[in-house]
């Protein structure tokens, strides 16, 4: 049974007869009215509808409601219908499924390290040559080099010449070696080892003459790489005048990875989820990426902890390629970042070198006034992602908790004029060094600015670095991608409206659809006390979860990514919601009650 067959035949007109049969009761010729309408009430209890004619005669339901109550009665039915066609769903429990998934991420996780063991264990059974032994020492080789070169405690023999002499040895130890091209080319003879698979990664940055040589070192090649980051450069390749506008005007080259695209098959990797906030990917993705990266979003829509913040320097001036006032400004504030939040890792960008060497300036001259800021100082070098100061061209690779970002260029003079000149990002790539720019931050990006958005003039000749460069400025002052502001999307799934209803009865508001650029969380459950909180991500088995390409991608790896964001993901599954919903909702609402700010 379907419901376009009810509504074909006489299932679509039989809340109209029963309506007119109930009016006609109260005409004068009311007994054939009521033959009539016992013969409609007979016709419905035989089609299941029974409870319908029921509700009517006690005057449960009001004849005005009895065509809500139809489409109830008729969906009932049909899913009744559904249920004995496919037993497997009457047989479904929403907990049994999810210790299924739990029982799943334990094992797909309990095997990825299995086979780290594994592949260790098979390396640990190779039986490294032994080489030659005896004589001059000169003539050590492979595993008796290794050993001898392990018992000395200096005068070791130069890397090459160890590689050149045990490298047969030391491919049986160590099968994985990581290099840089230029390193391969000085460290490995021609010949003398050849890998099985040579992986480039960051190959936008690498020309195709430098990757040469590695690649010949193997018999497969995997290169990765984002086409829409910072192509090869070098600051020698190009002499450039002093009257150019910015001492780091470059020459860019085509890559390995250019050269290799046109060539080889390619996959796209389009989930992005090192930024812990959407706002810090939001503005590359659309204006980058075409809206194409599936971004996760974080339960904290407005927080001072994440997303992009953008702070105005008045006082701000550009002068011989560098902003002092706003170099003062950021180094106070790396000063206060240091002290006040030494957990979280930071990282300082300026739009140029001299801009860089400003701040470095900037902030030594910090550290030799406060030994406290000293001491933070010299303890965050000890970190796994310690303090760095760099410029735009050489910050590709590189992530941090925080960013602070130094735009640098300003008004010139007192006046106020900002002249249009913005270094490398006038060039015809200057759009893949912001977006590099723009995507290294994990939690909060700080956007330092002596100028407004408003002090960008564009025009027909514009270079597609500067549109972006204002936007992204309009987009810090803002928080709106001006482009295209998102009015929200509706529910996926009349399940999904049910479910909202129920929280709202229970006193909390729901915003469906949350998310960007391919992910969308079904419902997410706003803080009554602090409405820019989510409490709780409510999943309710729709697209998004039965569009998901594998079992890890739905049960496993979105789930854990949106819980290392902060989510507290909650499942309620439509079989169940069929069967209780009060059963499914409560102990949710008892969740949110424990978890909601109070004021």
């Amino acid at each position: 049974m379907d419901l376009n067959a009810w509504q074909m035949g006489t299932g679509n007109t039989l809340s109209g007869l029963i309506r007119r049969n109930l009016i006609a009761l109260e005409k004068p010729d009311w007994l054939s009215n009521w033959l009539d309408y016992v013969r409609v009430r007979h016709h419905a209890s035989a089609i299941g509808l029974e409870r319908l004619t029921a509700a009517l005669e006690q005057g449960i339901l009001k004849a005005d409601e009895i065509d809500s109550g139809y489409k109830l009665a008729v969906f009932d039915v049909l899913a009744r219908e559904i249920l004995r066609e496919v037993p497997a769903l009457a047989l479904f429990s929403g907990n049994a499924q999810l210790t299924l998934q739990k029982q799943f991420r334990f094992y797909d996780e309990k095997l990825k390290h299995l086979q780290r063991e594994r592949i260790a264990w098979r390396i640990a059974q190779n039986q490294p040559p032994a080489g030659s032994v005896g004589g001059k020492v000169g003539n050590y080789t492979d595993l008796a080099l290794l050993q001898h070169e392990c018992t000395k405690t200096k005068r070791h023999i130069p890397l090459r010449q160890l590689v050149q002499r045990a490298g047969n040895a030391l491919v049986a130890l160590k099968p994985c070696f990581m290099m840089g091209p230029m390193s391969v080319a000085q460290y490995l003879a021609p010949g003398q080892i050849e890998f099985d698979i040579i992986v480039m990664d960051e190959a936008s940055q690498m020309k195709p003459e430098d990757a040469l040589g590695a690649i010949a070192r193997g018999k497969q090649l995997v290169v990765v790489g984002d086409p829409k980051q910072l192509p090869p450069t070098s600051f020698f390749d190009k002499l450039i005048d002093d009257d150019e506008e910015d001492a780091t005007a470059i020459e860019e080259s085509e890559s390995i990875l250019d050269a290799a695209m046109p060539i080889f098959d390619r996959r796209r990797l389009r989930w992005h989820y090192r930024s812990q906030h959407e706002s810090l990917i939001a503005f590359s993705n659309h204006s980058f990426y075409e809206d194409e990266l599936v971004i996760f979003p974080s339960p904290h829509s407005e927080s001072e902890d994440f997303g992009v913040k953008f702070i105005r320097i008045s006082s701000g001036r550009f002068v011989k390629r560098r902003n002092a006032d706003e170099a003062r400004t950021i180094a106070l504030a790396v000063q206060h970042h240091v002290l006040e939040r030494p957990e979280e890792s930071l990282g300082v960008v300026a739009m140029s070198a001299d801009q860089r060497d400003q701040i470095e300036c900037a902030v030594e001259a910090l550290a030799k006034e406060d030994p406290l800021f000293r001491e933070a100082m010299e303890r965050n070098t000890l970190k796994e992602e310690p303090f760095f100061i760099k410029n735009l061209e050489n910050v590709q690779g590189d992530e941090r908790d925080v960013i602070f970002i130094s735009c640098t260029y300003g008004p010139e003079d007192i006046g106020g004029k900002v002249y249009q000149r913005f270094g490398p990002i006038n060039s015809d790539v200057g759009w893949r060094r912001l977006n590099v720019l723009f995507t290294r931050s994990k939690k909060r990006m700080h956007v330092f600015s002596s100028m407004g958005s408003e002090d960008i003039l564009l025009s027909e000749h514009s270079k597609r670095g500067v549109i972006a460069f204002k936007n992204f400025l309009a987009f810090a002052e803002t928080g709106h991608l001006h482009q295209a502001i998102s009015t929200g999307k509706a529910p996926d799934s009349d399940f999904e409206v049910a479910v909202a209803s129920a929280l709202h009865q229970a006193g909390f508001e729901c915003e469906p659809q949350v998310g960007v650029a391919g992910f969308f969380i079904d419902l997410a459950v706003c803080d009554p006390g602090n409405p820019g909180r989510y409490l709780m991500g409510i999943e309710c088995d729709g697209a998004t979860y039965h569009s998901a390409k594998s079992v890890r991608d739905r049960d496993r790896l979105r789930q854990t990514i949106l819980e290392r964001l902060g989510w507290r993901i909650r499942r309620i599954w439509s079989t169940d919601w069929f069967r209780s919903p009060r059963a499914e909702i409560a102990p949710i609402i008892r969740e949110l009650n424990a978890l909601k700010t109070i004021r």
